[in-house]
């Protein structure tokens, strides 16, 4: 049983006219890639965290075709909210519509901790910051300090669930935790010293994979599974 990533699967089903080739001739066909990759690498009894940008419908009943798509893959799946998921509704109605339709291999991942082998996971969505500098002064301080509270509760609530740390505490973020000049912001900082030893992130496509980072960062490892940045491939966590 083994723990797999996949970020950013953009499904268009219920939205065809959405395309994702704008980020290079690497998303041709990009729905069928990922599922003949997920089929040959994932098992029914392995779980795949799935960090946000998951469907372009903007409301959940329209994505009930692109949630059918990832269900009847095979594996557990765990997902969390990205910046482009405008059909994102509070837990209660969307774990009452995933009921409705009978998708009972998905769960919804949002500063709670789930239990996976000897894992346990949380996630929230997190905000991109080009610089350290940029978010001084910035419109968008308001979502940054939301999401660093955030980010202190998926932590706060890893360790009330695990004080003594038996096991490994996983973070799902979407947008990456480190600038574009791959300078580890607060949220990284924040994560390592609450104790994270592996954050998965996505977001990142086309040129921007250069601004990617994966190692270690003060005892938590990082790693981008961005689908285009893992060519369609769930990247095994554990």
């Amino acid at each position: 049983m083994a723990i797999y990533a996949l970020a950013d699967l953009h499904l268009s089903l219920s939205c065809p006219d959405k395309s994702m080739e704008v980020f290079g001739s690497s998303w041709g066909e990009y729905i069928l890639k990922v599922k003949e990759n997920w089929e040959q690498t994932v098992t029914g009894s392995d779980t795949v965290l799935i960090p946000g940008d998951i469907s372009w419908a903007t409301y959940i009943n329209k994505a009930e075709e692109d949630f059918k798509f990832i269900s009847d893959l095979p594996g557990r799946k765990l997902l969390s909210r990205g910046n482009h998921d405008y059909w994102w509704t509070t837990m209660k109605k969307m774990e009452e519509f995933f009921a409705e339709k009978g998708f009972t291999n998905m769960e919804f991942v949002r500063t709670n901790a789930v239990e996976v082998e000897d894992c346990l996971i949380t996630g929230t969505r997190g905000w991109m910051i080009e610089t350290k500098e940029s978010i001084e002064g910035s419109d968008n301080r308001k979502i940054y300090e939301r999401e660093k509270l955030r980010i202190k509760m998926c932590i706060d609530v890893l360790n009330e669930a695990d004080p003594g740390h038996a096991k490994k505490h996983i973070l799902m973020i979407h947008y990456p935790p480190i600038t574009a000049k791959q300078d580890f912001t607060e949220f990284a900082e924040m994560m390592a010293q609450g104790g994270i030893d592996i954050c998965v992130y996505g977001h990142l496509h086309g040129s921007a994979h250069k601004k990617a980072f994966e190692g270690d960062f003060e005892g938590m490892r990082l790693i981008c599974a961005s689908a285009d940045y893992a060519d369609f491939k769930p990247v095994r966590i554990l």
